[in-house]
């Protein structure tokens, strides 16, 4: 059975073909370098600490989140409390039908990305040559920042979080996002993760990692989840016939010289964070 991680990043990027980190509160930049492990990513240092230049492109809007599991979550809302309409506070009940169920409203979302891919590559593989990159290091290359954001993710089917939020904000086509100004929980149960921040968050992102791969000329590679790491259609997005580098079939020395700068899948996301280990 799939865990609540790979449902949850698996969920996301269907619906909005973006990688999601677990925890969802993982606090992400572009530039950012580290590790991914288990649909976890561990950063470790970030392209401007290491010297590496990259450009930024600007800032661009992007579409508020309103998403929920579908026929898996219900909202229930019950009495006002306070006595005036400025401190009027409402009771209402989440509750979720299905294990990792999930329900994801984000305000005031601004899309930020790295510029100049290939100068980016290049930058990188001169790195790996003087053996101060190592292959398993990705890079942070767009991130999705949010304003007021509202993340549950239910552990378990039957799972319920009961709050007390601002009765104006239920006015609004994201009530839970912009009712993190003023909320009280009052009640959490199988609950996996929980996000209510009115200050935003970087749920979503993309990256893009440097791998070996067997002898061809070299191209900036974005590949879509479905392609396969050996024999992958598409305008050399794969990385040959014979199937892509591995550690174990090189001997020193043997190895391809050859690398390429590819985007990071959902597959990978889920992946042991073994990779291929070198020396910094």
């Amino acid at each position: 059975m799939a865990s609540i991680p790979e449902m949850y990043t698996r969920e996301m990027h269907t619906n909005f073909e973006y990688l999601a980190c677990w925890l969802p509160s993982t606090r992400m930049a572009v530039g950012d370098v580290g590790i991914l492990s288990g649909h976890r990513f561990r950063k470790l240092t970030t392209l401007a600490e290491l010297g590496i230049p990259f450009t930024r492109n600007g800032d661009s809007p992007f579409t508020d989140i309103n998403y929920a599991s579908a026929d898996c979550v219900a909202v229930d809302t019950g009495a006002r409390l306070g006595s005036s309409a400025e401190d009027a506070l409402c009771d209402v009940s989440v509750t979720f039908a299905r294990d990792g169920a999930t329900l994801f409203q984000a305000a005031g979302c601004v899309q930020e990305t790295v510029g100049n891919l290939p100068g980016l590559e290049s930058a990188l593989r001169a790195r790996h040559g003087s053996g101060d990159w190592r292959l398993e290091y990705v890079v942070v290359t767009e991130v999705v920042r949010t304003g007021p954001t509202v993340i549950l993710v239910a552990e378990r089917k039957g799972a319920r979080l009961d709050l007390q939020v601002s009765t104006a904000a239920l006015t609004s086509p994201l009530p839970f996002a912009r009712a993190t100004a003023k909320y009280a929980v009052a009640r959490r149960q199988g609950i996996a993760a929980e996000v209510l921040v009115p200050d935003g968050a970087t749920p979503l992102f993309n990256a893009v990692q440097l791998r070996k791969r067997p002898l061809r000329g070299y191209d900036l590679v974005f590949r879509d989840d479905d392609d396969e790491l050996a024999g992958g259609g598409g305008g050399g997005g794969s990385e040959g016939e014979g199937g892509g580098w591995d550690a174990d079939e090189w001997g020193e020395g043997d190895e391809p010289d050859e690398t390429e700068l590819v985007r990071v899948s959902w597959a990978d996301l889920g992946e042991d964070g073994t990779g291929t280990s070198e020396g910094v």
